[in-house]
């Protein structure tokens, strides 16, 4: 049995590697699809995609492993949420809406569950890990980067080959690129929450210990993440670049004037210079780019004064979010307590927090934040008595991903981002933990 679990957790940490190159698969899928069909993925309407089973399947591995090793403490968390649903769907049964899709609200289910086991199955891969702390920080901060080089570079690449998706293809035309993402929100969450790790990388880079080699590709990384942030052109992109960069120049400054530093200051220069070289060379492909990056930025407020504020920043989810709520406030008590679930709606609100309390009820909100919100304030409260620079940087990609579970959603229920959420507040305990190895989630 111990065998099969140190095999388990060597492809958990293989699948690291192999994550990132699942949705840039599946959106190329999408595609040709599409192409062969001669129809809109909606019309296709196929039940899953390749990058979906994938993970599934990983998911069913992830469950094996934790009934392996019996950890009682993933189980205790899984088991009350699993009642949760099926007493939501039970709801159905008993006072049924207009509509209801099993399928529907069974994959939806599936999604959060797989972001949640990773919680509980990469803490135990990064105590079995013979690593030490230190060591094992660097190697995530390896997975980081190269997670992030081959995701923009995907983007860039198909954004100067004049391939891909566009962000936006609404009443105001087409603006942005996602490159072969089929989500944008998606792909736009992960470059969000592991940017501000990847820049602080960058700057605490020991020059002594690497190579010209992997210098530049330190420098490219980040600044290819920003530089396909600007690309992609939403609120979010742009409020993630933000928050990055000044974030991270307020802490260089403080460096340099508190404690004589100036590496930090300078190499995140450097970053912002290889940024604009890049988006230079790409604007050889495309003599709009700068155009097209304005416009996005602008965008925002031509729809604030054209359609009111609250359109601008929630794109129409207030209306999503209206429908969902009247059929739970009309729901009843027991619908209160378990929700009015995902298939009973025509459509996602796409606003995560808003999406378990209507969905899942107030006991389902309870029982399925609670995981996130002991690590995240467990995080917040440790990073208030000791502030690093890397600690600041994790702070900072919790932050904006915090503000995007009621803004925009496509975490806790997206197999994409929502993992590397949830690796990111293993990252946050793992940079205060004096002795990983014993302590639990």
């Amino acid at each position: 049995m111990q065998k099969v679990t140190n095999k388990l957790e060597e492809f958990f940490w293989l699948f690291l590697f192999i994550n990132p190159f699942l949705d840039i698969g599946n959106g190329l899928f999408i595609m040709v699809m599409e192409g062969l069909y001669d129809r809109t993925w909606e019309q296709i309407n196929l039940a899953f995609t390749p990058s979906l089973l994938i993970r599934m399947t990983v998911l069913v591995l992830f469950g094996l492993y934790l009934l392996l090793s019996w950890d009682k403490r993933a189980l205790l968390t899984i088991v009350p949420i699993g009642v949760v649903w099926a007493l939501s769907v039970a709801g159905q049964i008993f006072w049924p809406m207009d509509q209801f899709s099993p399928f529907t609200d069974l994959q939806y289910i599936a999604r959060f569950g797989y972001n949640l086991v990773v919680l509980f199955v990469y803490w135990r891969v990064f105590q079995h890990k013979k690593l030490s702390r230190e060591r094992l920080l660097y190697q995530i901060n390896r997975v980081i980067t190269f997670t992030l080089a081959v995701l923009s570079t995907s983007i860039l690449v198909a954004y100067a080959s004049d391939m891909g998706y566009t962000t936006y293809a609404d009443r105001f035309g087409l603006r942005g690129t996602r490159g072969f993402f089929y989500s944008g929100n998606d792909i736009t969450a992960v470059l969000m929450v592991l940017l501000p790790v990847c820049i602080c990388t960058f700057l605490l880079l020991d020059r002594k210990k690497c190579g010209i080699v992997r210098y530049i590709y330190q420098v490219y990384t980040p600044a290819a993440t920003i530089a396909t942030l600007c690309l992609i052109g939403t609120k979010t992109a742009f409020a993630a670049v933000g928050v990055a960069a000044v974030g991270l120049l307020g802490y260089s400054l403080y460096l340099l004037i508190h404690k004589k530093q100036k590496t930090p200051l300078i190499r995140l220069a450097i970053v912002a210079l290889a940024c604009l070289i890049l988006l230079g060379i790409l604007a050889l492909f495309s003599g709009n780019l700068f155009a097209d990056i304005s416009s996005s930025l602008n965008n925002t407020g031509n729809i604030a004064r054209r359609e009111g504020v609250t359109t601008a920043l929630l794109s129409g989810r207030q209306n999503k979010l209206g429908s969902a709520f009247q059929d739970f406030r009309e729901g009843g008590v027991y619908k209160w307590l378990f929700g009015i679930t995902r298939g009973s709606q025509k459509a996602i609100i796409e606003m995560d927090v808003f999406e378990v309390l209507f969905y899942y009820g107030l006991v389902g909100t309870v029982f399925m934040l609670w995981p996130y919100l002991k690590l995240g304030f467990g995080f917040v409260l440790k990073f208030i008595k000791q502030r690093t620079m890397v600690a600041f940087a994790v702070f900072c990609s919790l932050g904006l991903c915090a503000f995007y579970l009621f803004m925009a959603g496509h975490i806790l229920f997206s197999v994409t981002s929502g993992f590397y959420f949830s690796f990111m507040l293993l990252y946050g305990k793992l940079l205060y933990s004096d002795n990983f190895k014993k302590e639990e989630i």
